[in-house]
């Protein structure tokens, strides 16, 4: 079974293309300065997983120009810069329209990772954190979140929500959440599959948070899904 990471990791990715005007929030000033206006596009070697200072570990992640950082589980592995480059050219859809944006998207994640080494034979649950520009400032997250979904729908059109887009809190930021269920097709081969995502608002940018897995057995990972959510610390 080729490359299905592709796919997995591609939703929760195309979430945050979804919300975004595809254009980059820019500033000379250091993030320690002025946080909500660092770069919402990450060069390439700003997706390499960095580990903060005082781990002995590779188990945080730690992203200081985006003000960043998260914890992942130990036996879960970091997705490379090279494959997160190729999810992004993998896209293939029948909305061509759809296509196109996702494709042209110039945010890449932060950091990527999945509960399993790829290549793996089936759905990998997986987690992508993106940085993007606010579609609109001032805009209520929950708004935010709603019109991202709905332009998922394009993509998968027996999405259904699982949890309703309601107001949540991340690291003591007040965002959105919703969870929705779909199927992804690869080949002849479709994958019942369950994303959670969370928004993140801080002034002219918000970050994304994609959490996906199967929708049942065991590795729907829930706990670990938590456990990670939970760990997330955002610079104020």
């Amino acid at each position: 079974m080729k490359r299905i990471y592709l796919f997995m990791f591609m939703s929760a990715w195309m979430f945050a293309a979804c919300s975004s005007t595809g254009e980059s929030v820019k500033s000379d000033a250091s993030a320690m300065e002025t946080p909500q206006e660092v770069q919402a596009t990450a060069p390439a070697a700003e997706t390499q997983p960095k580990v903060a200072a005082n781990s002995e570990s590779d188990e945080v992640f730690h992203h200081s120009g985006a003000g960043f950082s998260l914890t992942k589980p130990g036996n879960w592995n970091y997705l490379s810069p090279e494959m997160v480059q190729a999810a992004g050219q993998s896209v293939k859809m029948e909305d061509k329209e759809l296509e196109k944006m996702i494709k042209e998207n110039p945010n890449s994640p932060l950091v990527v990772i999945t509960r399993y080494q790829e290549p793996y034979p089936t759905l990998n649950p997986s987690v992508a954190v993106t940085m993007v520009h606010m579609p609109i400032e001032g805009m209520a997250p929950k708004d935010v979140l709603n019109m991202s979904t709905q332009v998922l729908k394009r993509a998968y059109p027996d999405l259904t929500y699982v949890d309703e887009v309601q107001d949540a809190n991340v690291d003591g930021i007040n965002g959105a959440y919703t969870k929705v269920k779909y199927t992804m097709a690869a080949g002849d081969q479709k994958f019942p599959t369950m994303t959670r995502m969370w928004l993140v608002p801080r002034g002219k940018v918000m970050f994304t948070v994609g959490m996906s897995g199967p929708q049942d057995g065991p590795d729907v990972s829930e706990d670990s899904f938590d456990e990670i959510l939970k760990s997330i610390k955002i610079q104020k």
